[in-house]
């Protein structure tokens, strides 16, 4: 039995031996190679032999120092010897000089010529127009006039705003029967170039006749009383709307009459005042009471300094 094992094992050793130094000691590989031929004819016939193929070989194998030593075989080119060839048209790029002053204006395109012709009614419309634009020309001179003791108001267009409500009339200061006189005064001395408007407000406003600049005729002269003396004073008092009113018809010179009562105009109301007078309209603020003034500073001084006007207080005890 132990012959037998021995034999067996002895028998496997030597067919693994074998069969490894088959996978370690492969077959030897034998070179080949192509020969090409060239036959004709006329000539004998040449052959490429294996050492030009491996040559050609050995350099396809390395791209780069191929590819350079091709670019090294062209023949090197000599611009300034170079022929130019002869062609027509353009000329070479430094020969292209331009003279901007002999160069012709953009091609003149014939256009048929058309006549256009306002009709009858447009040519209304603008002379209309016309006649507004200058109807709001200023006219002839200013004049200076003065109300309540003011200081100098100079213009072509007055508005005077006053205040109507209950405080103003005879149950109060008595302020629009002063007022009657006063501006009847003042408004005689305008000359009939000149303009003006009256605006009465408590809540509400009314203007004298329509909400136009009257021109300072007699007939609205002599209408300047009778419109004061039949303002009643009554209701609230909305500063508001009457200034706007005044700033609406864009005079020169707006007198602001008033006792000042509540409520006051706050500062972004005052900003507004003064964004639609503009450089244009002047504010005149005189302030009336009963006694010497409790306030130094009050809306309508500030008004007043903001839209090139002046102020003034007038103690309406002095008048008795």
């Amino acid at each position: 039995m132990s012959l037998v094992a021995h034999s067996v094992l002895g028998a496997f050793l030597f067919l693994f031996t074998i069969s490894q130094d088959k996978i370690q000691a492969p077959e030897k590989i034998r070179n080949a190679s192509i020969v090409l031929t060239n036959e004709s004819e006329d000539s004998p016939t040449e052959y490429l032999h294996q050492p030009d193929v491996a040559e050609q070989l050995d350099q396809a194998t390395d791209p780069v120092p191929a590819a350079a030593a091709a670019v090294a075989a062209q023949p090197t080119m000599n611009l300034a010897t170079m022929k130019k060839p002869d062609r027509s048209g353009i000329g070479l790029a430094e020969a292209l000089v331009f003279d901007a002053n002999g160069m012709s204006n953009l091609p003149e395109r014939t256009r048929s010529k058309r006549e256009f012709q306002l009709s009858e009614e447009d040519l209304a419309l603008i002379e209309a127009d016309r006649k507004l634009i200058k109807s709001r020309m200023p006219v002839g001179e200013p004049t200076t006039i003065s109300v309540f003791g003011s200081g100098k108001l100079t213009g072509r267009d007055f508005v005077f705003v006053i205040d109507r409500s209950h405080s103003m009339g005879s149950g109060g200061l008595g302020v629009l029967h002063a007022s009657r006189k006063e501006l009847s005064n003042a408004i005689n001395q305008l000359e009939s170039n000149h303009k003006f408007q009256i605006v009465g407000y408590h809540d509400r406003t009314v203007t004298m006749s329509t909400r136009n600049m009257l021109p300072a005729t007699k007939e609205n002269k002599q209408a300047v009383a009778n419109f004061i003396g039949e303002l009643a004073a009554y209701g609230g008092t909305n500063h508001e709307g009457g200034i706007v009113t005044g700033l609406a018809f864009r005079p020169d010179v707006i007198v602001f009459l008033t006792d000042g009562g509540y409520p006051e105009l706050n500062e972004t109301k005052l900003a507004m005042v003064k964004k639609w007078a503009g450089t244009k309209t002047q504010i005149h603020c005189v302030q009336f009471g009963a006694g010497a003034s409790q306030q130094e500073t009050t809306f309508m001084t500030k008004m007043a300094a903001q839209n090139d006007g002046s102020y003034r207080y007038i103690d309406v005890n002095k008048w008795k």
